[in-house]
């Protein structure tokens, strides 16, 4: 049970009339449920009619909900408030029983000194969300698990609970030295697919300068042929000697073209497998061969851009 009896002496801005409505039902229902032992909830409620309309009374009467709870550090600061509050207002028997209070409570508080092992570290410490700024002194808190973090650039993130038993006691949470980030190494990217059209362009241009060769080697046998009839045996007519020198012009330009073609088939198959090398852009081509064949003219070449 709370002890304390209820007075009002204002302590903070102003509140409303509905302020003032609101925290009297709060602290109503608060006195409740003491007297029915629900004590987490009275807490909560006492705290709720603090905060719309701050009494001296009120916080008394919080300090000490949260001193039956075991929330020691809470209710040592609330008593020590409660303490400044009542001296500004010449208030003796309030100033008395937030004397006792805070006395009573500091008695019996529970504490905690952190200790960070490497200090040459940068290392920001959290205990229960709060950062700690304030190492290697016992401080207050309120007994219970304790959540603690600690992290510093380029280590690795520390977490762990601790149990701090109820006042009076002290423990030291020591933080040990942050192991260093692990790097996540990424693994190399395959090689792309290689691009074959140059291999294919060659070789297929290869295949047609082949069935060209092909093609002049059957009008040379054609030609020959129509010019054998204009001959008998080594004696020839004009025409049959144009028609053999044709003939002739044909056959060398089919065995140009088909030898070019097979050089050119080859050099597709070598393409395909070394073209283009490892990490480096594919080489593109433009043009094609072309071959000028007439009466005493015969020419093979390339039309276009080489890579």
């Amino acid at each position: 049970m709370l002890l304390l009896a209820s007075f009002s002496t204002r302590a903070g801005a102003e509140p409303s009339a509905e302020e003032r409505a609101q925290a009297e039902a709060l602290f109503n229902e608060a006195r409740e449920l003491i007297d029915k032992g629900e004590l987490a909830p009275a807490c909560e409620r006492f705290a709720q009619s603090q905060k719309l309309d701050p009494q001296i009374g009120t916080l008394l009467y919080l300090a000490t909900c949260h001193e039956q709870v075991g929330q020691t550090a809470t209710a040592w600061v609330e008593f020590k408030e409660a303490l400044s509050l009542a001296e500004a207002a010449n208030k003796p028997d309030r100033v008395q029983q937030a004397r006792d209070g805070a006395t009573r409570v500091e008695a019996s508080l529970a504490k905690a000194t952190v200790v960070v092992t490497d200090k040459a570290l940068e290392t920001k410490v959290r205990i229960n969300g709060r950062e700690v700024t304030v190492f290697d002194t016992a401080l207050p808190y309120n007994p219970g698990t304790l959540s603690v973090e600690a992290e510093a650039p380029g280590r690795m993130k520390h977490a762990q609970s601790v149990e701090l038993p109820a006042g009076p006691s002290s423990i030291t949470i020591t933080i040990p030295v942050l192991e260093p980030e692990k790097k996540i190494e990424t693994p190399p990217k395959p090689p792309p697919d290689k691009d074959h059209t140059l291999a294919y362009i060659v070789g297929g241009t290869g295949i047609g300068v082949t069935i060209i060769g092909l093609g002049l080697g059957g009008a040379a046998w054609a030609t020959k042929d129509a010019a054998d009839k204009d001959c008998n045996g080594s004696l020839c007519s004009q025409d049959g000697l144009d028609g053999h020198d044709t003939a002739n012009g044909l056959a060398w330009g089919s065995n140009i073209l088909v030898g070019a073609g097979l050089l050119g088939v080859g050099a597709g198959v070598v393409l395909f497998f070394v073209w283009p090398p490892d990490e480096e852009k594919p080489a593109t081509t433009t043009g094609m061969p072309y071959v000028d064949v007439a009466p005493g003219v015969f020419n093979v070449g390339y039309r276009g851009v080489l890579p």
